[in-house]
């Protein structure tokens, strides 16, 4: 029997959580699209954002609704919250992604690439910080002069057999 309780599940719906990551999809692709902009000369100024590099804003939103919605929907269908609900998000952006670059083997790599890279952060805990404040195991020394970690030197002395007169 575990320690550990098992979270609760909340049902989410996909069709709002699709709006809120392509709205905020929208929103980054807006801002990168003006960088974009910014950089390349052209004679369209200010609406250059939306009529030479929109399609930036199109991807962002069409990326960030077809993760939340195929997450949503596999957490959903599954009851559970963990890194399959990512995996499934992430292939589904990386249909997205590929589709767009009009390749079949860019379709295929990026579901794979970023169905696992997402599965494994969500898995992981969504967070690449120490939240659970987890400590490392202390240091143990056998030997308090040595610098070595007790577990490197028995290893050393298992490899480095000496005999009997060296010993004493």
């Amino acid at each position: 029997m575990s320690t550990e309780e098992e979270p609760v599940f909340h049902v989410r719906s996909p069709v709002g959580s699709a709006f809120n990551a392509a709205s905020l999809g929208a929103a980054v692709g807006l801002v990168v699209s003006a960088v974009q902009n910014s950089l390349q000369k052209h004679h369209s100024g200010a609406m250059g954002v939306f009529s030479r590099t929109g399609r930036t804003i199109a991807m962002f939103s069409l990326v960030g609704g077809a993760f939340a919605y195929a997450d949503a929907f596999t957490a959903n269908s599954r009851g559970k919250d963990d890194g399959w609900n990512g995996a499934a998000g992430g292939c589904a952006a990386g249909l997205v992604i590929g589709s767009a670059a009009r390749s079949i083997p860019m379709i295929g790599g990026s579901c794979v690439g970023l169905g696992g890279l997402l599965g494994t952060f969500q898995a992981a805990g969504n967070t690449m910080l120490n939240e659970k404040l987890l400590k490392p195991k202390p240091v143990e020394r056998l030997d308090k002069e040595n610098p070595l970690l007790g577990s490197t030197q028995e290893r050393r002395a298992r490899f480095f057999k000496q005999s009997q007169t060296e010993q004493e």
